[in-house]
């Protein structure tokens, strides 16, 4: 039972406060590691993902696609690694083909476009350095593979 208050805001009768009470949203503050931090390594740039400790979670997965980019085509830079490959994910598992665009970290590609196949979706992978006019050319005319 609910009374409306002036502010028309709901709020609960005596009669389901002890239900209100046992179904509590969980504290984001509580769910995840708290400091200290395992310490990390240095890597020389680019690093790659394979050496990294602790191991980043980019939603392989806790991801939970809806379908919003059903049918649709993405094209990301860094897509190997790091936000990137996060972002990947995400579009694949909400539904969209994605075009990897990459510098050089192979393995790192290649498990990213294994989470892209595994949500369904195609994975086109491109290596090279995107501040060279031609390896961007070589993109788009890869980019064509997602139709």
């Amino acid at each position: 039972m609910y009374r409306i208050a002036p502010s028309s805001i709901f709020y609960p009768t005596d009669e389901k406060t002890e239900e209100n009470k046992s179904n509590k949203q969980q504290d984001p503050r509580e769910q995840f590691d708290k400091p200290p931090f395992p310490k990390q390594q240095k890597q020389e740039v680019p690093g790659t993902e394979s050496e990294m400790t602790p191991k980043a979670d980019h939603g392989e997965e806790t991801y939970r696609g809806s379908g919003k980019l059903q049918g649709r085509k993405a094209i990301i830079t860094g897509g190997d690694s790091g936000i990137g490959r996060a972002v990947a994910n995400a579009f694949a598992r909400e539904g969209a083909d994605v075009l990897i665009s990459y510098l050089s970290e192979e393995e790192d590609a290649k498990e990213t476009a294994r989470y892209i196949e595994e949500a369904g979706q195609k994975a086109v992978l491109v290596a090279g350095d995107n501040s060279e006019e031609a390896h961007c050319k070589k993109g788009s005319d890869k980019e064509v593979m997602l139709v």
